[in-house]
């Protein structure tokens, strides 16, 4: 029995690393036979203990994700955080999830949630009292404001300082919410930074600061308010 329990788990993650490169090809036919054969393998831990599915949401394939979603039997707590499975979310956290653990390849839920897009989901564990200021326990060491800057999400942002994010928390490199908001040219997302007490002349791991920033990725005129804003502080 223990034999091939082997056999079956070892034919599972074989499968799933089959699933993988399908989804990595955006090959659809190869990843409907796969799971025809085996729906399972949407959903088992690959090496890095991410899934099939988690991969082709990092990729961005939403279509791929909802045909992975509909065949997988069960979804993890991480998964449904991802996909935005609001009432799976609820029940786990009733049934004594850990709001705060951290998925396998060391994001916290919030964080997926925000970076997924998922506002109901990160409501629910916001609501259940999630650390709105966990980082990554991986290289990029990001927290879920961090999240929301990536995604240029303004509603999701103030949410987050509202519920005690901090403005100046630092991820890799000691790049601030500041410095990525100023590469991306956000007005909006820097002016909101600021409101909650930002420092407009933070500086990164290389010594730049937002103007820098701003000013690196073409955006002259925020680089030039940054600029007299920072003068101020001083």
């Amino acid at each position: 029995m223990a034999l091939a329990l082997v056999i079956s788990t070892g034919a599972l993650a074989s499968q799933a690393e089959e699933l993988l490169k399908a989804v990595r090809a955006n090959d659809t036919e190869t990843i409907d036979r796969l799971l025809q054969a085996n729906p399972a393998s949407a959903t088992a831990p690959l090496p890095d203990g991410t899934t099939a599915l988690t991969q082709a949401a990092y990729l961005e394939r939403p279509a791929l994700v909802e045909r992975l979603r509909k065949a997988a039997p069960t979804l993890s707590f991480f998964e449904a955080c991802i996909v935005g499975e609001v009432a799976q979310v609820r029940k786990a956290l009733t049934l004594g999830q850990n709001v705060d653990q951290l998925s396998p390849d060391g994001f916290s839920p919030l964080g997926l949630a925000v970076f997924f897009r998922q506002p109901e989901v990160a409501k629910v564990l916001i609501d259940a009292g999630a650390n709105v200021r966990t980082r990554s326990n991986n290289t990029l060491r990001v927290a879920p404001i961090h999240s929301a800057i990536a995604r240029g999400d303004l509603a999701m942002l103030q949410t987050l300082l509202l519920s005690g994010a901090d403005p100046d928390q630092t991820q890799q490199r000691l790049l601030r919410p500041i410095h990525e908001a100023a590469a991306a040219g956000s007005m909006p997302i820097v002016a909101m930074l600021l409101m909650f007490g930002a420092d407009v002349a933070a500086l990164s791991e290389d010594g730049r600061t937002p103007a820098d920033f701003a000013a690196g990725s073409g955006h002259a005129e925020l680089a030039k308010r940054l600029t007299a804003l920072a003068a101020k502080s001083r």
